[in-house]
């Protein structure tokens, strides 16, 4: 009969564990998701999450655009970036079409897409500007700039 897993006493001591706390994926989604949690709330009133804002933004911005270049521009796996503009395409702000081909997708803005973001860019210059404020310009800035070379020093991983 086969050891049991479950009673092996694991090669980590609970100290070992105490630099956890600074783990650098961990501290990222924290800090992602209450700053998505802010921007959610400054949207809310009109019906849009911040996320979708940033979707429409990227779809005005290089419309037409096809998925895999959308996902890749948002480093974003094409199932989860799919999944994501369905609801948007069902509330008429973005069309999803083939293209040359039938594996390639299209995404291009709508008029009523256009006007949510014209819409909602309000809200979200007054939610930046108010993260700005709380963090202090300097450290805002070198937040970004930091947040910046990490995407870039992992990208050439």
């Amino acid at each position: 009969m086969g050891k049991n897993t479950h009673e092996t006493k694991p090669a980590i001591a609970l100290k070992d564990l105490a630099e956890c706390g600074q783990c650098t994926c961990f501290n990222l989604r924290k800090a992602s998701r209450i700053v998505t949690q802010y921007f959610d709330d400054s949207m809310r009133s009109i019906g849009l999450r911040g996320t979708q804002f940033t979707l429409l933004a990227n779809a005005f911005a290089y419309s037409p655009i096809t998925v895999t270049r959308m996902s890749e521009i948002m480093i974003v796996d094409r199932t989860t970036l799919g999944r994501n503009l369905l609801p948007m395409e069902k509330s008429g702000l973005i069309k999803v079409e083939s293209g040359d081909d039938r594996r390639t997708r299209i995404v291009k803005i709508t008029d009523v897409g256009k006007r949510k973001l014209t819409e909602a860019y309000p809200l979200w210059k007054e939610t930046q500007e108010n993260i700005k404020q709380k963090m202090g310009l300097e450290n805002w800035g070198s937040m970004i700039s930091n947040i910046s070379n990490l995407v870039d020093c992992m990208q050439e991983s």
